[in-house]
């Protein structure tokens, strides 16, 4: 499972996932312990898969909220793209959703001023309940260190996918825990 996540955040969420899930080197336990995820916090999100093709967010972060103009807490993943994006971004998750694996979108976010763009990734990672996979934790992350485009961004654009990989074991172990 080689992503070549550009950020290294996102390396970071995808090696934990496929270390929790016996698929990774130990060592990223202890490199996780000594840096500090708070940072990641408001760029988290949790999907949740209500129909087929059809994921919405169920808890997101304040960047997140930033970046679209709106809160998108229980709207459809989808809202933020257009045209073919849609079906598109929709394809990944499912695909994540069956591996079960991680997904990755690289997305340009286009600011409102001419010649604005930045680079984002977003990260699916699947989270396993004991009828299947129905969630996914998520990470909006811009790939540049100073993110300069206006916001709320004015679109986003799909620029790359990259679904889980068909080899990766089916024996997720991050599991989502209910009260």
């Amino acid at each position: 499972m080689q992503f070549n996540a550009l950020h290294p955040e996102t390396r970071l969420l995808l090696n934990s996932w496929k270390t929790i899930n016996g698929l990774g080197d130990s060592l990223v336990n202890n490199n996780l312990a000594s840096r500090d995820v708070g940072s990641m916090i408001d760029r988290l999100f949790m999907i949740q898969r209500v129909a087929e093709g059809v994921f919405v967010y169920k808890t997101l972060g304040k960047e997140i909220t930033s970046w679209v103009g709106r809160d998108l807490k229980d709207n459809e993943i989808s809202t933020i793209f257009f045209g073919p994006d849609k079906v598109l971004i929709r394809a990944l998750l499912e695909s994540a959703i069956h591996a079960p694996g991680p997904a990755l979108a690289r997305i340009i976010a286009f600011g409102a001023k001419i010649g604005q763009r930045t680079e984002i990734e977003m990260v699916f990672l699947p989270l396993m309940e004991k009828s299947g996979v129905a969630r996914m934790l998520g990470l909006f992350q811009p790939v540049a260190a100073n993110v300069t485009i206006s916001r709320p961004a004015i679109r986003f654009s799909i620029a790359e996918l990259i679904p889980p990989d068909p080899r990766t074991p089916r024996n997720p172990g991050l599991r989502l825990v209910k009260k």
